[in-house]
């Protein structure tokens, strides 16, 4: 499996509306030394990822356990854009917890957005905000939002994401729609539908409903985290490099970076920003037994990724 379309859907508006001559060459130089199997790469990421709060109330199924309020500070993240800001698209603000717990997400956005980088965000949209807020989250200047929304009625919502609040998730889904209309907003709405056995009864009527809403897309994603898990068991080695390393630089809420934002049951770190400069850890020894065409099949969690 190559990396997903999901993946490269949600960055596609940014990477037209934010790119430039600079930007286009990097990403082209980082593909070419993906095709070579480089190890030491001269070009620099072109998409950051920063998870700008690890908390998160919803107790979804099979997510990552660790859910402690865990903030991504501010000052941190703008350092991060400004290192990058010349070569990325777009920063991913999310990653197991809910950005929208982050009090100053909107300042995330904003920073990004002065600085010609497009911003993506996936939420559950389960809890209590007032009106303001979701005025000002409209008119952030945010690209993109995912909602993660697996289903139409509580019975089938509830099974995966078991702490979360259907009618509360679609009176907020709703707010947000009509300020989109209001307010002029090009914010891009996804309905994302995590693809399990017990809610495929209920997928088209998600997808109807999400385009009577105004979503503008509505997408199924198949490529989760149970499905991952059975790559251990089928023990099918990859004969490929991985892409990610070559595009993505992965920072989580407590500064360690990270390889993947798909493994889970593995330690997919590769080094600190506390302890290591980007640089080091960018063309360091770990990050390049995933670049390794050889390499990476001695490497637990990703010599059975089929992805």
């Amino acid at each position: 499996m190559a990396t997903p379309i999901s993946y490269w859907q949600r960055h596609l508006t940014n990477f037209v509306r934010y790119g430039t001559p600079h930007k286009y060459l990097n990403l082209a130089r980082a593909y070419l030394a993906y095709k070579r199997g480089a190890v030491k790469i001269s070009s620099m990421p072109a998409f950051l990822k920063v998870e700008i709060c690890r908390y998160c109330e919803i107790d979804c199924l099979y997510c990552y356990p660790a859910k402690k309020m865990l903030l991504y500070p501010l000052e941190d993240y703008k350092k991060l854009i400004d290192q990058f800001k010349k070569h990325i698209f777009s920063v991913s603000l999310y990653d197991i917890g809910e950005p929208l717990h982050n009090p100053q997400v909107l300042d995330y956005i904003r920073y990004a957005r002065q600085n010609r980088v497009g911003t993506v965000i996936s939420s559950s949209l389960s809890f209590e905000r007032d009106d303001q807020f979701w005025r000002d989250f409209v008119t952030s200047g945010l690209d993109y939002l995912i909602v993660a929304l697996d289903g139409v009625t509580p019975a089938v919502y509830n099974i995966y994401r078991r702490n979360g609040k259907l009618d509360l998730v679609m009176a907020n889904l709703r707010k947000i729609l009509a300020l989109k209309k209001e307010t002029g907003s090009k914010m891009f709405i996804e309905w994302q539908m995590v693809d399990f056995e017990w809610n495929r009864c209920e997928q088209a009527a998600a997808e109807k409903m999400a385009m009577e809403l105004g979503c503008n897309r509505f997408q199924i994603i198949t490529e989760a985290t149970q499905p991952r898990k059975k790559y251990d068991e089928e023990n099918q080695l990859r004969d490929r490099n991985c892409l990610l390393p070559y595009i993505l630089f992965f920072v989580t809420g407590n500064n360690d970076v990270r390889l993947c934002y798909k493994i889970y049951n593995h330690d997919m770190r590769i080094g600190s920003l506390d302890r290591q400069s980007f640089e080091e850890i960018w063309n360091g020894d770990e990050i390049a037994r995933v670049r390794d065409r050889a390499l990476i099949c001695d490497r637990v969690g990703c010599k059975t990724c089929q992805e």
